[in-house]
């Protein structure tokens, strides 16, 4: 089944660096960044990264080449980006939070990948990397003598943009190569239907590293409005709110666990940071409604709050949903919505056949956002980038690896994973089932499962850590009454043989909950040991 909703926008400029070419032509003066006390306006913006573009194609940098950028949060950051994308290559954000070895791993896969750039404070983290390292400080001087005029390069909409890493399941990062038609084609989607403009203005909360920061570094300029930088390297949840309340910020974009601790701020300082938020894009993980309903229909509140879907692997967003009704939410989830512009959603079994509404499938992602595919990995491009034939239509289809089914609305929901399915007792028992169970009960915020193996017998058990909800409703915890009541909605092997309350989940760099770390803890506290089951 074809989603319905689906619509065909002509993206008028395929080139993200060209719209903000042409904001810096209209208002040269126009504040464009912000990072601590360093502002630059768009002229100036514009103008070192033309310098840093000529040098790089001196350089031999030029279409077809892809340069590392190792930056913390910064105006350098965003130049080198720039700079990268008006010489017409690609740019490979690398994550200043990872360890060295991660970013080892990270750039053994791009061995056509000569330059990185890198700060005195980064470049160590890749000393070991197969590229030559281009110091910020050192090469500034030589950028003076560079022209600061737009440079002319021959790029097509299918050349790529960016190469961003995600997880392997043998270890490995992965890289993954996006194309300019399919980003432009997400911001102009952004753009229109939510009217950003030149107030718009955005604050970039997560590493450089992730698909999200992509659309959260570039849409202000998109749009001709303020990008402002966090001037930390990990993110600082004070320091973030503050910015937002001082800034008074209009869009995010950032994971719902982000989110909520923004929230638990907003709602310790007195509930003023928010006042000016238009615009929350979320994503990334399923979102807890219970965290959010108090602030999103708080009287006078004004923004909206935004589900996205995607993967890096199709430009980071393929469907959206605005959420409005929260009674729904508590009780049935929050769709992952309808599809972006030039982007159709397949729901499809086994065989690749589309199931029939209402029953759960793979969600597979076709249209203008299916990016160019892993680098140097030929298998996982077959396995994952298909091609089928529905009626008398070819179709290529990028395969999630995420379960998701249509309501009758014709609104899509997530399920849970293909790859989190585990077995017990025979049973095939899906993690995000279970999680929904969970949350579903007022006594819990949020809840994260984990197989874990039983004590001396090594069967698989399941262990949940959940977020109790007392100080926001009142109602106590009590872990066996909590037990009682998934019995009466679950099957016994699903239901946790231990549930633990926590006061946090651990995050990762970019603000999602971070499982591995989780599970770490579990095993460290010596409540369990971790289950080896998959289906």
């Amino acid at each position: 089944m074809i989603l319905i909703g689906q619509q065909t926008s002509r993206v008028s400029q395929p080139f993200v660096h060209k719209a903000f070419e042409a904001h810096a032509e209209r208002f040269p003066q126009r504040l464009a960044l912000t990072c601590g006390e360093n502002r630059l306006s768009y002229r100036e913006l514009n103008e070192r990264a033309n310098q840093f573009a000529h040098y790089l194609t001196k350089r031999g940098f030029g279409p077809g080449s892809t340069v590392g950028v190792c930056l913390d949060r910064s105006p350098e950051m965003v130049i080198s980006i720039l700079g990268v994308l008006k010489a017409g290559a690609a740019y490979v954000p690398l994550d200043t939070t990872y360890p060295a070895e991660r970013l080892r791993l990270m750039t053994s896969q791009l061995t056509g990948m000569k330059l990185i750039v890198a700060s005195s404070a980064t470049r160590a983290m890749i000393s070991e990397a197969d590229s030559e390292i281009l110091d910020t400080a050192e090469v500034g001087a030589q950028l003076e003598s560079f022209s600061q005029t737009n440079p002319v390069t021959e790029i097509s909409e299918s050349s790529i943009c960016y190469v961003v890493f995600t997880s392997g399941s043998t270890g490995a990062p992965k890289a993954v190569a996006v194309r300019h038609e399919g980003w432009c084609n997400l911001l102009t989607w952004l753009v229109a239907e939510f009217h950003l403009n030149e107030d718009s203005n955005g604050l970039l909360l997560s590493p450089a590293g992730f698909d999200i920061s992509q659309r959260a570094l570039m849409t202000p300029l998109f749009a001709g409005s303020v990008l402002h930088l966090l001037p930390s390297r990990n993110f600082d949840v004070l320091m973030a709110y503050r910015l937002m309340r001082a800034l008074r910020v209009r869009t995010l974009h950032c994971a719902p666990s982000a989110l909520y601790l923004l929230l638990e701020r907003d709602n310790a300082e007195g509930g003023n940071a928010f006042e000016a938020l238009d615009l929350a894009f979320v994503g990334g993980e399923p979102i807890a409604a219970s965290r959010v309903a108090g602030w999103a229909t708080r009287p006078g509140n004004l923004a909206r709050l935004v589900n996205v879907y995607g993967v890096a692997e199709c430009t980071d967003v393929a469907t959206a949903h605005v959420l409005t009704d929260y009674a729904d939410y508590l009780s049935g989830g929050v769709p992952i919505g309808c599809p972006i512009y030039n982007v159709s959603i397949y729901v499809i079994d086994h065989s690749l056949a589309p199931v029939e509404p209402g029953e759960i499938g793979e969600i597979c992602i076709s249209g203008i956002g299916i990016g160019a595919g892993y680098l140097n990995d030929s298998q996982l491009n077959s396995e994952r980038f298909v091609t089928v034939r529905y009626a008398n239509d070819e179709v290529q289809l990028y395969r999630t690896g995420d379960l998701g089914r249509v309501r009758d609305d014709g609104k899509l929901m997530y399920v849970g994973r293909v790859d989190r399915q585990v077995k017990i007792r025979g049973m095939r028992v899906d993690l995000g089932d279970v999680e929904a169970a969970l949350e579903a009960n007022e006594c819990v915020r949020q809840a994260i499962v984990l197989p874990v193996a039983g004590e001396g017998t090594g069967e698989t058990l399941l262990m949940a850590c959940v977020l109790p909800s007392d100080e926001a409703t009142g109602v106590p915890f009590d872990a066996r009454a909590l037990r009682r009541d998934l019995l009466e909605v679950l099957p016994k092997p699903m239901v946790p043989r231990e549930i633990v309350p926590v006061t946090r989940f651990p995050l990762s760099p970019n603000g999602k909950v971070d499982r591995d770390a989780l599970a770490l803890r579990v095993r460290e506290s010596g409540r369990a040991r971790p289950a080896d089951n998959s289906p």
